[in-house]
């Protein structure tokens, strides 16, 4: 659904823009020539994605933000609707992962990946309904997994908090 009445490029909201397959979603909306809203906490990763979405066509706006801080989530989603208007599609693909048998890992490895992974899912949520609700319009998308439905070895946490992205989508 297409929320702008115009044709003035979306804006784009994406979590773990830095790398991965958050900077390659942006690179593909770049293509469309939108409006992208990068986060992520590394700054050189975050630089390396605009260059790649300003030279295929999009405009690029990098936000420095922790997911798993609700405030700074909140803050971000503000900065990028007072400099690049309303979000039209918010994309939570932000993740992190500790590769370590269970009996190895520390409580701090667990609630990083959890903050991270899930919560920083359900903050982004929150920031993206606050403004879509209102208009009536916007998408939020989910990036999820296949160790959402069955768990790994050495990745306990990080299956623990995709499934509770999925349960929290259901």
């Amino acid at each position: 659904m297409r929320c702008r009445m115009n044709d003035s490029p979306e804006v784009v909201v994406i979590t773990g823009a830095s790398a991965g397959v958050g900077r390659a979603t942006a690179r593909k909306f770049a293509r469309y020539g939108a409006r992208i809203a990068l986060l992520a906490r590394g700054l050189d990763g975050l630089e390396g994605a605009k260059r790649d979405v300003e030279n295929l066509g999009g405009k690029a706006f990098v936000v420095p933000v922790d997911v798993a801080d609700a405030n700074q989530v909140e803050a971000a989603a503000a900065h990028i609707e007072s400099e690049l208007g309303d979000i039209d599609i918010w994309i939570n693909n932000a993740m992190a992962s500790v590769f370590s048998p269970i009996k190895e890992m520390m409580p701090d490895e667990f609630r990083r990946v959890t903050e991270v992974t899930y919560l920083g899912y359900v903050y982004g949520t929150l920031a993206a309904l606050k403004r879509m609700l209102p208009r009536n319009c916007g998408v939020i998308v989910q990036v999820g997994s296949a160790l959402a439905y069955r768990g790994i070895p050495l990745q306990a946490a990080y299956c623990a908090a995709k499934h509770a992205v999925q349960g929290f989508c259901d």
